[in-house]
């Protein structure tokens, strides 16, 4: 992708020429146009205002819509078609839609270009949020960083951003494992709060702190320079010295008076404590708030259908944060209060923090993420990524005979991933590789893919690993038969059904998942049944992530010592085949279409 900077002729503020808005919209090439609702109409002469405004009236009627990504387009034409003092705001607006329709580096070459043209502050400063947070959905936190730090330095910054950006970099900080820099950023950020949002950051002060040790925040006095982070920590030391409340507000008020000039930051603090119902109770720890929030309702939806189903353990909701430290001090309490088995964390950054708050005999925690080294004791991992479904079809491939793979993914985060971890994993195994090509999704092209994937395919024990949304599984399907016959493995189809096999029917045509969504004794039980009650307007990748949540149930029953004829209904219900000496197994198995039906299969057929 070209850099937009070089879209943009330094003479001029015009984007008006066929040849720059071409190359412009080409860092847009993958986002929908959606035309508009009344017939078009025969092509007449417009002037550049008259485009202006049509094009930027229907970028808003799409970003109302919800169309981000065609909204984007939309604005970036306005932009071409505009004066200097509007050119700017369309591409404002052209790169928070690209940020909403996660496009994120589209979002951070937009953002960009106008930090390289404009030098008005408050245009700058939405500027630079926009870039930290695109950078930060790329993974670069080390860029949002830096952004985020220029964003602070802009003295017409409000109060309320200045806050927010204060908590962005505290986060990153803390990701980065730069606590006491994290530390004095929500510091500095207090005396920016007042009520519930005070309260909130101090909470979350109060988490970090309870996850050092007393050694690392005496370490921390001799460093930090600023006598508010100083007096915080000081305090934070007498706290753990004084249980008793009098005794330790009375050592509070002889600091103070030891150190004169010092505000007194009312250290008032009582540890997050679970609510009642956790003893005995599978306590998850997951977030209900952000961009997680449906994945988490939709998977404790299915725990709590399974506990149901079982009369088991009932499922208690520990904590609602994605803060690591919080998230470690819910675990910890929830230890304390009795909980007897964990559920969660999935991201790194919180399953470290965990990890560190935990003792050998605490009770068993089921972690939703990959474990990059053998997690000990007590402790299973249960990873819910598509990645798994990758890795497994290299093993099965393997195992069943097959040595040379055609490899073909969508251009996107989740297809990298998964062909990622293909790749990985038959390469290990000692698997050759014929080529590897992705496309883009919706694009109804795909024959010089499918061509660039086959490579120097060749022999009977080759085959083709394919990862494919819905809505374009047919026709790729369709161009591979074009070219080639030998067996089609499919990864990280969201359903399995009769009703969208088009195109799937046929010799040497297998997908690996779950069974919660195509075997008929799972997808129409009475646990199905039950979510579908709980969940009537689940998206796919809800319903997946339900069938997760009953997967890891019937795992926790095992694990906790359910009685074998418990063990055995669990089993029926659930389908869970795991090993609970050591790590959870997602439980997957190969289907394949004939004639239109689904046939469950034993195992891969050897070639």
């Amino acid at each position: 992708m070209q850099q937009l900077s070089r879209l943009f002729a330094p003479a001029s503020w015009r984007l008006g020429s066929t040849a720059l808005l071409t190359v412009l919209l080409s860092a847009c090439a993958s986002m929908p146009h959606s035309p508009s609702p009344t017939p078009t109409p025969a092509p007449v002469a417009v002037t550049p205002a008259a485009t202006e405004i049509s094009q930027a009236q229907e970028a808003d009627r799409l970003l109302a819509e919800g169309k981000d990504l065609a909204a984007a387009k939309e604005y970036i034409q306005a932009a071409a078609a505009s004066g200097a003092d509007k050119q700017l705001e369309y591409l404002l607006k052209a790169a928070q839609a690209s940020l909403d329709g996660n496009r994120a580096q589209v979002a951070s070459l937009l953002s960009a270009e106008v930090l390289r043209l404009s030098q008005d502050p408050s245009q700058r400063a939405k500027a630079l949020w926009i870039q930290a947070q695109a950078y930060q959905r790329d993974g670069q936190d080390k860029l949002a960083r830096g952004a985020l730090a220029e964003l602070l330095s802009i003295s017409a910054v409000s109060p309320e951003q200045r806050a927010i950006a204060m908590k962005e970099l505290a986060d990153i900080y803390q990701r980065e494992n730069h606590d006491l820099t994290a530390l004095d950023f929500l510091v500095k950020r207090d005396a920016l709060l007042s009520g519930a949002a005070k309260a909130e950051n101090r909470q979350h002060i109060h988490s970090l702190l309870d996850a050092q040790s007393s050694a690392k925040l005496k370490n921390w006095q001799g460093r930090s320079g600023d006598p508010i982070v100083q007096e915080w920590l000081a305090f934070a030391l007498i706290a753990r010295e004084h249980v008793d409340p009098a005794s330790r507000a009375a050592a509070f008020a002889a600091w103070l008076q030891a150190h004169p000039g010092h505000p007194n930051i009312h250290y008032e603090h009582a540890a997050a404590t679970p609510a009642s119902g956790a003893k005995g109770a599978i306590c998850t720890l997951l977030p209900t708030t952000g961009r997680f929030a449906d994945d988490t309702l939709a998977f404790t939806a299915g725990l709590q259908v399974a506990a149901r189903q079982a009369s088991g353990s009932a499922i208690h909701e520990l904590s609602d944060s994605s803060d690591p430290a919080l998230n470690a001090t819910q675990y910890a309490a929830g230890v304390q209060a009795g909980c007897a088995a964990f559920v969660g964390p999935a991201l790194p950054q919180d399953i470290n923090a965990v990890l560190g708050a935990r003792h050998p005999q605490d009770p068993p925690i089921l972690l939703l993420g990959d474990v990059a080294s053998d997690p000990g004791k007590g402790i299973y991992d249960f990873d819910i990524s598509l990645q798994v479904v990758a890795r497994r079809v290299a093993e099965d491939a393997f195992q069943a005979g097959y040595r040379q793979a055609a490899v073909l993914y969508p251009l996107d985060a989740q297809g990298a991933a998964m062909q990622a971890a293909f790749l990985e994993n038959w390469k290990r195994l000692g698997g050759d590789v014929a080529g590897v090509a992705h496309y883009r999704v919706g694009n109804g092209d795909t024959a010089g893919a499918v061509r660039e994937a086959l490579g120097s395919v060749s022999g009977q024990r080759a085959f083709f690993f394919l990862v494919a949304p819905e809505q374009n599984l047919a026709t790729i399907v369709g161009d591979i038969r074009a070219q080639s016959s030998g067996p089609i493995l499919l990864a990280g189809i969201p359903t399995f059904t009769s009703e969208n096999s088009g195109g799937l029917s046929g010799a040497k045509i297998y997908a690996l998942g779950m069974p919660w969504v195509f075997d008929p004794q799972m997808a129409n039980g009475p646990a199905a049944e039950a979510v579908k009650q709980s969940l009537p307007q689940a998206t796919a990748q809800q319903w997946r992530m339900a069938g997760l949540g009953v997967e890891a149930y019937g795992l926790l029953a095992k694990i906790l010592g359910s009685t074998a004829s418990a063990q055995q209904e669990n089993r029926q219900l659930m389908g869970i085949a795991a090993d609970p000496v050591r790590h959870g197994q997602r439980h997957l198995q190969w289907v394949t279409w004939q004639n239109g039906t689904l046939q469950v299969l034993p195992q891969l057929p050897r070639p």
